[in-house]
Order: C-alpha cells, then structure tokens, then sequence
C-alpha cells in the first residue's frame, strides 16, 4: 500500500478537515463502519425525525398521521404524530427525550442522518438519485420537507440535551406553520409530495450555492 493511499492518511486528512474532537468520536463510537443504505435507496424523514424506508416514504406518514383519514392533517392531528414519535424514543417513560435517548434514535433509529453513513457518500447502489450531499442539505435535512439536520434535538428549546413532550408539542406547531404556507390550517398531500421533490432535486452547477430551497 502506498503511503498516499494509507489508512493512517486518510484520516490525518478527515481530521484536518473535520477537527480532531470528530474523528475522536468516531472512533470511539465505533462509527468509522457505514451505516447500510435505505431498502431501494428511498428513505422519507418525518418532520419529527421518524425514518419511511419506502419509495412511498411521505405518503406512508402521512396517511398513518392523518387519523380521521379525510385527505388532510389539522394541526392537531400532526401534533399527536409528534407526540407519538416522542413517545416511541422516550424509552424509560420519564416524560423526556434525554441525552442517551437521543444518541439510541441517531445510532439504531435513523443512521443515515450521520454525515458518516454511506448513504451520504458516493456508495448508494444502483445510483438512486443524488446523494444527500450532491443536494447541499445536511442530515435529516436531505430526507425530509424542513431544513433541520437534527429534528430530535431541535425541539430542545431551552437546549438542556432533553425533550418534554410540551417542547415537542411547540416544535409541532412551528413546524406546522413552516409547512402550512397557504395558512389553510391543514396539509394535504400534494404539495408536501411537490415540495420533497423539489428539495430533493439536484442543484446545478453553482446553483447550488444559490439557490433556495423550501424552510
């Protein structure tokens, strides 16, 4: 092996680029293995961080999300969506999403919002589409209908590394907000689909500097 292509290299050059702190936790959680690509290359990312592994992956939420099952989702029926997710990471029932929670759902829940998993590099099979890191999004980001990397942790208002259930109800409804931009008071399908495609779709160029993209 030549020394330009050692391993010792490489990661002398992720760790001038990324800072040692990275690689560090890297290498002590294990993480330098990639985490396995979505079934099929299709993986939807909820506005609250649950992962659709589905071609289908927005509309599979939105229908379990819509409960009176009427074609659209009242601001109360995303709410209880939100509440069911937090429910579902807070695993020893204390009412809160804390620390050790939040590292279980990046870890075991939704690998692929980690900038280390395959799925973020060129190691996607069959070339589905671009890359998360070709679109210019980061993390959950690139998976989802909002610019949130981390949307577990982003419902931590007062950023104490814990999530209560009120915490996850107000990021409901700013979230909500965010995607209800005809302010009708309910989503329908349609647009959410019109807009995951247009995040989705590979910036050009320089473009993707530039260009905006959907909150």
């Amino acid at each position: 092996m030549s020394p330009r292509s050692s391993p010792l290299r490489r990661l002398h050059g992720l760790s001038v680029r990324a800072g040692p702190g990275f690689i560090l936790a890297l290498l002590g959680a294990g993480a330098l293995q990639a985490a396995p690509p979505p079934p099929g290359g299709s993986l939807f990312i909820s506005p609250f961080g649950e992962p659709f592994r589905s071609p289908s992956g927005l509309a599979d939420w939105f229908a379990g999300a819509d409960v009176d099952k009427d074609g659209a989702l009242t601001l109360q029926e995303f709410r209880a969506d939100g509440l069911r997710f937090h429910a579902r990471l807070d695993t020893d029932r204390d009412g809160r999403v804390d620390g050790f929670e939040n590292t279980a759902y990046e870890n075991e829940v939704a690998p692929e919002i980690l900038p280390q998993s395959a799925v973020f590099r060129n190691e996607r099979p069959g070339g589905e589409g671009p890359t998360p890191s070709a679109r210019g999004l980061d993390g959950a980001s690139s998976f989802g209908l909002l610019d949130e990397p981390q949307p577990v942790r982003g419902a931590d208002q007062n950023y104490d590394g814990r999530i209560t259930a009120e915490e996850q109800a107000r990021a409901a409804a700013r979230r909500f907000a965010l995607l209800d931009e005809a302010e009708a008071g309910r989503l329908t399908l349609p647009p959410l689909l019109e807009r995951l495609e247009t995040r989705q779709a590979p910036p050009a160029g320089i473009g993707r500097f530039f260009r905006r993209r959907p909150d």
